[in-house]
């Protein structure tokens, strides 16, 4: 698609309605996104066609920001950035970054007027396998507004973790922009870029262990999302489906008669635990807590707050939990695996109320489940 600068004001003007985007690669390279939108009441799925598109090449989904997506593909020396707008289908392609060390993580924030790609890089000690290291972390950052990179070097940062060697970037959390600023999970922490103030922060995760580096390797997913305005993260262990909100300064004091922590070190707050025997006993045929089961085919990945409902992705299936009534549901089914199949994976999305609305007659009811991929044929995008 050819190269647009645009100003992203006159193109998302009424944002608001939750989603789901659904991005399947092909073993052959293609991709195909189909985007799904939510019921408020219900928590079902319905396929917003006007929204879905493929590509023949290859092209990564890093993360999304009212109602901008961010992807990625090969370029000659280095990875070519995108920012894609799914409702008008114009495409921006970066100019080339001046990074010559490892990015480690990636993403976008748009604040309904202007957006910024931040991509955060470290050196890392090749000969002793170490790294990032203390003051190595640095963030390319590139404004809509100016049309360049820039450079920030964090002061005081202390982010002395272990990059792993092989990480695979779809089991990564979703970079979350929220509050004015993006959240990124990094071996254990929580590593913040606030946008307007231009500082980052390092919070340690409630589930942060020594050796950080062996889990992404698996295919545990975890996820991060907003709330009445909190930051939320959720993550899967033998235990269940864990859900903790950050805290704000003012709130340490308020949780402490019940938490025991250093609220400078630690600052989270456990919301509640969807325990996987309470999720099997719904439907035994999802959740089969036999031999066969384990505890990384729950894979959270996103929350709609209007309706009180996890998804959570499976083998084969996308279900809804409801963490009031505490009802599960069947949303969509996948091909998993298939012959052409590579990797299928889910993210939340933030649909325009216009758009939401257009689709609102074909929401599905409790129970009905969407197929995917879509057989028929779908826009096809070049970038």
């Amino acid at each position: 698609m050819e190269d647009q600068k645009t100003d992203c004001s006159s193109i998302i003007s009424d944002m608001g309605a939750k989603g789901l985007v659904c991005h399947y690669q092909f073993e052959e390279g293609s991709s195909q996104f189909v985007f799904l939108d939510i019921d408020k009441e219900t928590g079902g799925a319905s396929i917003n066609n006007s929204l879905n598109f493929s590509t023949s090449t290859y092209l990564h989904f890093i993360s999304s920001s009212n109602g901008l997506l961010l992807l990625s593909s090969f370029g000659e020396n280095q990875l070519n950035y995108h920012v894609f707008n799914p409702f008008t289908k114009q495409s921006v392609t970066l100019p080339p970054h001046g990074i010559t060390r490892q990015v480690i993580r990636s993403g976008l924030a748009f604040d309904g007027k202007q957006y910024q790609v931040m991509l955060v890089h470290a050196f890392k000690d090749e000969e002793n396998g170490l790294g990032p290291l203390p003051d190595d972390i640095e963030l390319e950052i590139f404004s809509s507004e100016t049309g360049a990179w820039r450079n920030h070097q964090p002061l005081s940062l202390s982010l002395n973790v272990e990059v792993p060697v092989c990480e695979f970037p779809q089991l990564n959390a979703t970079p979350l922009f929220s509050n004015g600023a993006i959240h990124w999970e990094i071996s254990g922490r929580l590593l913040v870029y606030h946008v307007k103030d231009d500082y980052c922060e390092v919070i340690e995760l409630p589930n942060v262990f020594e050796d950080w580096s062996w889990q992404s390797t698996m295919t545990y997913r975890r996820c991060l999302w907003e709330s009445e305005g909190r930051v939320h993260y959720t993550y899967t262990d033998f235990d269940g489906v864990h859900t903790w909100n950050l805290l704000k300064e003012y709130e340490h004091d308020v949780y402490s008669h019940n938490n025991v922590y250093d609220s400078k070190k630690f600052r989270w707050a456990l919301v509640y635990t969807i325990d996987h025997k309470e999720l099997a006993k719904q439907d035994p045929d999802i959740l089969y807590l036999g031999n066969q089961w384990e505890p990384h085919n729950i894979s959270p990945f996103a929350y709609v707050e209007d309706s009180e409902t996890m998804y959570l992705q499976l083998p084969g299936i996308v279900v809804a939990y409801n963490t009031k009534n505490r009802v599960l549901q069947k949303v969509c089914k996948y091909k998993f695996p298939g012959i052409d199949f590579n990797c299928c994976f889910f993210f939340p999305f933030i649909h325009s109320n216009e758009c939401h609305q257009k689709n609102a007659s074909k929401s599905l009811q409790v129970g009905e489940v969407v197929d995917l991929p879509i057989e028929k044929e779908v826009n096809s995008f070049s970038f």
